[in-house]
């Protein structure tokens, strides 16, 4: 009698439990588009927490090498002495990039507006010199030359409707810096507090879950922060080697516009797979409108430097960090970057990662489970 009550209510849970997860799938297909703009509005609100968090991670892979170097006896000092070398480093990385790398960039920007009507003047030179060789027709000649004209009104009354979002994009520049001002007060409390903050997340998982499951994130949450840590590491060391190299490379190639080259490469380089193309791509275009000959030059160059990078940076410095053949990397990268863009690209393949390895520990999990089954069978035949 007791066993088919507790039957009776479990199955009475089972469904319970099946109904309301069915109306929350139909509210949530219903309002989907509401949902989808609160949950906007709230990213945007905690926008300056998810910015700290970010920086407070790349702040903790400098800080745990200062601890295990630094010989302070107590742990809570040696905390406190590797927190403030840690950010120390990041912001003289800073500073030598705004007191190196910027006023490169600026000169080469400001020689690329003073050579941008030479620049047009030679693109139509080259137009019309394409237009007389081929021969066209007066007809294609007027629809082309028609085409010109319309473009260039589309493009002025493009500029004129932008005008009145001046101010509004001034304000989101504004708002930004703010955000990411407030993100690194709140990276620089987050990782003078590490040890604070741990316990209370420990504390309240605990209180949430049962041991059994509070073990498994536990280990999820430990493989999520490892794989990412030595993702983020070792693409931006190898992001900063790949810069500088091509930044001297450039310099002794005589190569125009080398500062703004160098930093595009450096920072599409961080796009696993793709980035050194996009990288290459955008400063030979660059690089076209001064001299074709040097863009020719470039392109090469960064090929055989995507090459040395390939084969004798990358394993060095990021090695098996993500531990995924080259089409599980291609994959990552192109589904990240075609759900959420180039932070997609970027985050794709570490997320990835950990999905994969989970799915690997649970199929030999599901596999030993069912070769322990298979010889309990048998020593019960036998």
């Amino acid at each position: 009698m007791k066993t088919s009550i507790k039957i009776r209510d479990l199955t009475l849970k089972n469904i319970f439990i099946i109904l309301s997860y069915t109306a929350l799938l139909v509210l949530g297909v219903i309002y989907f588009e509401s949902i989808f703009q609160y949950l906007g509005e709230l990213l945007n609100i905690i926008q300056p927490f998810i910015i700290g968090f970010i920086l407070a991670f790349i702040f903790n892979i400098p800080m745990k090498f200062f601890e295990k170097k630094l010989a302070i006896q107590n742990k809570k000092k040696r905390r406190v002495v590797s927190a403030i070398l840690s950010v120390l480093l990041i912001l003289l990385v800073l500073l030598l990039v705004v007191m190196v790398v910027v006023p490169q960039v600026i000169e080469n920007v400001r020689t690329l507006i003073d050579n941008l009507p030479s620049i047009f003047a030679q693109a139509e030179k080259w137009l019309n010199y394409v237009f007389e060789e081929i021969r066209l027709s007066p007809d294609l000649l007027d629809k082309i030359n028609e085409f010109q004209t319309r473009f260039a009104q589309t493009f002025i009354s493009t500029l004129t409707a932008w005008a009145p979002n001046i101010a509004s994009g001034v304000s989101h520049i504004t708002t930004s810096v703010i955000n990411i001002f407030m993100g690194f007060v709140m990276a620089i409390y987050m990782i003078f507090s590490k040890d604070k903050l741990i316990r209370q997340v420990k504390k309240f998982a605990h209180a949430l879950f049962n041991d059994q499951h509070y073990q498994y994130i536990s280990e999820v949450v430990k493989l999520t922060g490892t794989t990412f840590e030595n993702f983020l590491a070792g693409q931006l060391t190898e992001s900063i080697i790949i810069g500088v190299l091509c930044y001297i490379g450039c310099m002794i190639l005589d190569i125009p516009y080398a500062s703004i080259a160098a930093i595009v490469i450096g920072f599409t380089n961080i796009i696993p797979y793709f980035g050194p193309i996009i990288g290459a791509v955008i400063s030979s275009v660059l690089i076209l409108f001064v001299s074709p000959v040097k863009a020719l030059i470039f392109l090469v160059f960064s090929t055989l430097l995507q090459q040395f990078e390939s084969n004798l940076i990358y394993p060095h410095v990021v090695g098996n960090s993500v531990g995924l053949s080259a089409l599980w990397v291609l994959f990552a990268v192109s589904v990240g970057g075609g759900l959420f863009g180039i932070p997609g690209m970027i985050f794709g393949l570490p997320t990835f990662s950990v999905i994969y390895e989970l799915l690997r520990r649970w199929t030999n999990y599901r596999l030993e489970v069912k070769r322990n089954l298979a010889k309990k069978q048998e020593e019960i035949v036998e």
